[in-house]
This record gives structure tokens, sequence and C-alpha cells, in this order.
């Protein structure tokens, strides 16, 4: 727990909040000076015993639940990124759900511009497979570059996918994609979006008993994913897949696609690790040096 970046976050934003625009009477002017809402207002409009928010702010109230947290950020008014960084001060991970429940993902403009720089095909989705942007190159992964509006309803129900654009569809993309589909609605129960597709899967009968299965063994996530395609413009080959998240968007995934030509599948490289041995910078200070050995 970083005591002092709480401090400093809780008491610059309860410093710009009105009492009264909560409903709170203007106090004597004779009276306390501090601007904005007090401690006590605090533990009174999170209904919490006397004094529970002033521990929190010192940093020393003993493992606040998240949702107190939330409830802490949202009356604070905090934007997502401050909600992450707040969580982090106070148990040094990732929240574990977004300020807004169910926010519906909004994605940045600048986020469309980076997708557009890519060489390799890029695309934005939410956590349903909606498209949110996307580049040149991914619009050609599509016959007739004729985008989508869903990544999960291609891939599982298109018949170009199935027949034409996904090579073993039966074997390298149908068992991997159902049950990811299966995780997203037990993620977002509520999404209209995936109880559809939900449904759509369960009726046919290519998916059907898929979504009963499990992850293949070793698979948890579409990063680093290599599977075969036909491409429309550019023929058979393979596509890898680099997955991250807009931070700025909860919920968004990124997409990068590396498409390769040929009949076998491109040669796994070792991971990057980093240079612990090497210090160009000078950053590190310098190894002890080793004592004189005597004769």
């Amino acid at each position: 727990m970083d005591a002092t970046a709480i401090r400093l976050m809780l008491s610059a934003r309860r410093a710009a909040i009105s009492p009264e625009s909560l409903g709170f009477e203007r106090g004597d002017p004779r009276g306390r000076k501090s601007p904005g809402l007090s401690q006590a207002h605090m533990d009174q409009l999170l209904c919490r015993a006397p004094g529970t928010y002033g521990r929190l702010e010192r940093g020393v109230l003993d493992n606040p639940a998240p949702e107190y947290l939330r409830d802490v950020a949202v009356l604070l008014r905090f934007t997502e990124p401050e909600w992450v960084a707040f969580y982090g001060f106070v148990h040094g991970e990732q929240p574990p759900f977004p300020l807004d429940r169910d926010p519906g993902v909004a994605l940045g403009h600048s986020w469309t511009h980076v997708v557009e720089c890519f060489a390799e095909a890029a695309y934005v989705c939410d956590y349903a497979g909606n498209i949110l942007t996307y580049n040149a190159a991914f619009s050609s992964l599509f016959p007739g570059r004729r985008v989508p509006a869903n990544t999960f309803w291609w891939i599982l129900f298109s018949e170009d996918a199935r027949e034409r654009v996904l090579v073993d569809w039966e074997t390298s993309w149908a068992p991997v994609i159902v049950p990811e589909l299966r995780a997203a609605v037990a993620r977002k129960p509520d999404s209209p979006t995936l109880q559809t597709l939900k449904e759509r899967c369960l009726a046919d009968p290519r998916t059907r008993d898929l979504y009963h299965g499990g992850l293949p063994i070793g698979h948890s996530h579409p990063d680093g994913d290599v599977r075969p395609v036909c491409h429309p413009e550019h023929g058979r080959g393979w596509i890898t897949m680099c997955v991250s998240t807009p931070l700025s968007s909860p919920g968004a995934l990124l997409f990068v696609v590396r498409f390769r030509a040929g009949e076998r599948p491109p040669s796994p490289r070792p991971p990057v690790q980093p240079a612990t041995d090497r210090d160009p910078a000078g950053f590190l200070p310098p190894p002890p040096a080793e004592p004189a050995v005597c004769c």
C-alpha cells in the first residue's frame, strides 16, 4: 500500500467537490476552513462507521474491499485510469472490475490513428467481438474486403469463414473460438450481443457440442496463436495473433494479425528477455570488485 500516493490522490479529489452539491448545508464560515468534502462527509455518504474513510486516506485501513474502493472512486468522480491507479496504490494490482460495471466500450480517437499506422492487419474490438476500428490490411482478410460487424459471428457462422478463408475450420478454429465465446458470456452474462451469439452457437449443429467443451490444453487466450488461413488476396498461409489492451478503454482488445504465406507455419522464436547483464545507460551500480587472492 502506497500511503502517500493514496493520501494525496484522495485529499485532492475531496477538496474539488462542494459539500453543497451533494446536499450538505453550507457550514459556518467561522468553522472548518478546508475546502470540499470532509472525511466525516465521506463516511456519511458511504454509510460507513465514523473514521473508516480517514483510515483509508491515511493508508492504514486493513485490506479494504474492492467494492468499498469502487464506491469511494465513484463518489470522488474518478476516471477509469484514475480508478486503476487508485486500486494499484491500495492493493498493488489491477482492479477486479472496471469502475463502470457495464460501460459500453468507448475507444479514443488516438487509437483509431494508431491502428491505421500498422503495416500488418490490425483492429480493435470490444468484449463481445464488435469491431470498433480497423485498418486496410485487416479488411483484405475478408472476401471483397467486406469487414463484418462482429468477429465471433463471422468466424463461427459465416460460410466465407467456414468454407473459404479459415483453413481446417473444424479442427483449428472452432474448437478454440467456441470456448472463448463461452468464457466471454461468463464474464458478461448481461450482454445482449453475447447472449445472441450463445443462442446461435447452441442451435448450430457444427458448434453446439463444442460450447460445453473446454479450452484446448495449454490455451487460455488468443495472444500468440498461429492458425491456417487462405488469404483472399495472397493465398494459403498462416496468421499469428498478438493481443493487447488499450488501458484507457476497459473491455477493448487490440489485435495485430501477422500473415505469412506458405504451407508450413512460421518457426517459433524464443521470447525476448531483458538484457540484465548490460547497462548502456550506466544506471546500475558497478559490481563489487572481487577480493584479491594471496598466494
